[in-house]
C-alpha cells in the first residue's frame, strides 16, 4: 500500500491542491492532549502578506517557529531533525522517514511560507502560513506536556483574512 493510501486510509493525513499545482499535504495523531489549554493565551492577524511573529513564550509558540524554519530552509529537512521531537504515538502511524519524505515533496516546495496568523495555548497552536505560489494554509500544532509534538496537521486555513 502507498504512503499516501495508507495515511489517507487512517484520517492523518490529508492534500490540498493549491493554486499553483502545489500538493499541501498534512499529518495528525489521533491522540490529542487531553490537559491542554482551550484558552488562546496569544492571538495575532495581520493583513494578507504582513506577517506576525510567533510568541514563543511556550513550548508550542518554540516548536511552530522551529517547523517554519525547516519548512523555509534551503535544504531538505532530515529524519534527525524530527526524531527527537515526535511523541511515540505519532511515529506509530506516521514514521520520522515518510514524515520526511511528505515534509520535503509536498509542504516546502511552496517555500518561502509566511507567517500571517498565529493563535495558540500553552500546547496547541494555529498558524496561518502564507506563499507565493499556493493558498494559504493552517498549521496545527498540538504538543502533549513534555513538550513532545502528537500532532502536525496543515488544512485548509479558516482565518477571514
Amino acid at each position: 500500500m502507498t504512503l499516501r493510501k495508507r495515511l489517507c486510509r487512517s484520517g492523518l493525513i490529508s492534500a490540498l491542491a493549491a493554486s499553483a499545482a502545489v500538493a499541501l499535504a498534512s499529518c495528525s495523531s489521533s491522540d490529542a492532549p487531553s490537559e491542554a489549554s482551550d484558552e488562546p493565551s496569544v492571538a495575532q492577524e495581520a493583513p494578507a502578506d504582513e506577517a506576525v511573529q510567533i510568541p514563543e513564550d511556550t513550548a508550542v509558540g518554540q516548536e511552530t517557529q522551529r517547523i517554519v524554519e525547516i519548512l523555509n530552509a534551503d535544504a531538505d529537512t532530515t529524519a534527525e531533525e524530527w526524531e527527537d521531537a515526535l511523541h511515540s504515538s505519532f511515529t506509530a502511524e506516521v514514521p520520522v522517514e515518510e514524515l520526511v519524505e511528505l515534509l520535503n515533496q509536498n509542504v516546502r516546495p511552496a517555500q518561502p511560507f509566511t507567517v500571517t496568523g498565529y493563535e495558540g495555548g500553552d500546547r496547541q497552536a494555529v498558524t496561518t502560513l502564507t506563499s507565493p505560489v499556493s493558498a494559504p494554509v493552517d498549521m496545527t500544532l498540538s504538543l502533549d506536556a513534555d513538550g513532545m509534538i502528537t500532532g502536525l496537521f496543515f488544512g485548509e486555513t479558516t482565518s477571514d483574512g
